[in-house]
């Protein structure tokens, strides 16, 4: 599984690298005309860059996602698929992969951002500054559940796709007709939201992270009056509902595995 995974990082770093020279060099013009004044053309460029910043996260995400429906639809499917790996290991690999780019992608781009402030804003960011600043308005167990929250969402997208191209391939043995699986992910897609909504709405039991309370939230306070450093601010809690967060993590492992299991016994290379 390790060399799968070396193999699928020498397979797409080419790509990466050359998003993030993009996005230097995107940024650095940000920040050039940001610095230099209002004018009618910087601010156009400004605007230009950041759709273009967009464009490139889409990529990266279409390109990650597309290398997945390459093994499935191209001639280097016959090398994956002989390998001495489970179907679960496979699309494990694929998933590991995946945010690892992500996650050096992002922080990458954060560390480029403060060090564009250093140059042409001359803004020197202490970063334990920054963080006590932050916590005034987020605590430490929200923070943490909304980047797990992140994560969860993140992978389950990933699933969803991989299984409605796994599917679609196995349906679908035509590679003609390849595309199909983009339907079988917008179907899918509405009927596990549907599924999730009807959930909540059975179950409505959320946790309050801010007291780790369970409740209705007829029940909680929705809005808490805090002061701080005597300024008076509203801030919403963090409500999560225990039934919507169990129905994701089953509906991930069941495409996790459904994944796998159809890659294992189902692909006819």
């Amino acid at each position: 599984m390790l060399k799968f995974m070396k193999y699928e990082i020498r397979g797409t770093y080419r790509f990466i690298l050359g998003v993030l020279v993009l996005a230097f060099i995107l940024i650095a013009g940000i920040y050039n005309y940001a610095t230099r004044g209002n004018s009618a053309g910087g601010n156009i460029l400004v605007v230009l860059s950041v759709l273009l910043l967009f464009g490139i996260a889409l990529v990266t995400f279409l390109h990650i996602v597309g290398s997945f429906r390459r093994e499935l639809y191209e001639d280097t499917g016959y090398l994956t698929f002989t390998l001495p790996l489970t179907g679960n290991e496979i699309v494990a690999s694929k998933l590991i992969v995946a945010l690892l780019w992500f996650f050096l992608l992002g922080l990458m781009l954060a560390l480029y951002n403060l060090l564009m402030l250093r140059i042409f804003a001359r803004i020197d960011i202490n970063i334990i500054e920054w963080l006590q600043t932050l916590a005034q308005f987020i605590t430490t167990r929200q923070a943490v559940t909304l980047v797990i929250g992140a994560v969860i969402d993140g992978v389950s997208l990933l699933l969803l796709i991989y299984f409605s191209m796994t599917l679609s391939r196995v349906t679908f043995r035509n590679k003609k007709i390849g595309g199909f699986w983009f339907i079988i992910f917008l179907v899918l897609s509405a009927l596990l939201s549907y599924g999730q909504f009807k959930v909540t709405s059975f179950l409505p039991y959320y946790l309050d992270l801010a007291t780790l309370k369970i409740g209705t939230l007829e029940s909680m306070d929705i809005f808490h009056l805090t002061i701080r450093q005597g300024l008076i601010s509203f801030t919403t809690s963090q409500y999560i509902n225990l039934a919507a967060l169990v129905y994701q993590i089953v509906t991930m492992m069941a495409l996790f595995f459904g994944t796998g299991h159809l890659i294992e016994n189902k692909i006819d290379l």
